[in-house]
């Protein structure tokens, strides 16, 4: 066999593995993508279960909720049915497997959300904590305010313990629409 058909046939062999990878990557790709467009949703029957997996808890009057159950974590957003009005409360839980201490994971749990639910530029700072009572548990609730676009954002956060591991709780929204009453009867609503 000459040195061309060589190289034609490893160039035929390495074009079949190119193939075979593509094809690989192309169902695990679609796969992923099944998964990800089930994640995201507010059916209700879905909504539900994912609140289960958290906690049950009242939707408070003028929220809709969205829930998001994806790899191991499981997230509920309750939203203000108007646009930019009131605040946003969101939990949520990580029910994977567990390696380190309480601590630990609240702190990671805080990360987690503040990258998903922060405004780009809006520099929080702690102006308060407080404690609360959440599913017969005393938290330590950390206050964070600052300024974004002319007005003052308000962020609020806790972790509990949730149906299935720690929960953070982060609630946020301006300061001008803050109710400290909704919050109060929501957290009286967790069970």
């Amino acid at each position: 066999m000459n040195e061309s058909k060589k190289i034609l046939i490893g160039f035929g062999i390495v074009a079949v593995m190119c193939c075979c990878a593509a094809g690989v990557s192309y169902l695990a790709f679609r796969q992923l993508g099944k998964q990800v467009e089930n994640a995201f949703n507010a059916d209700p029957t879905s909504i539900a279960k994912t609140q289960d997996n958290i906690a049950e808890f009242d939707i408070p009057p003028g929220y809709g909720p969205m829930a998001i159950s994806l790899f191991n974590y499981d997230l509920v957003n309750l939203i203000p049915e108007t646009s930019n009005s009131g605040m946003t409360i969101m939990m949520m839980q990580y029910t994977g497997l567990i390696s380190g201490n309480r601590t630990q994971l609240e702190q990671q749990l805080r990360q987690a959300a503040e990258q998903q639910n922060n405004q780009p530029g809006v520099p929080l700072q702690i102006v308060d904590t407080r404690e609360a009572t959440i599913r017969e548990e005393t938290v330590v609730v950390t206050i964070s305010e600052g300024d974004y676009q002319g007005f003052i954002m308000r962020q609020w956060t806790t972790v509990f313990q949730g149906n299935k591991g720690p929960t953070i709780l982060m609630i946020q929204g301006p300061l001008n629409a803050w109710d400290d009453q909704l919050i109060d009867d929501f957290l009286k609503s967790i069970h």
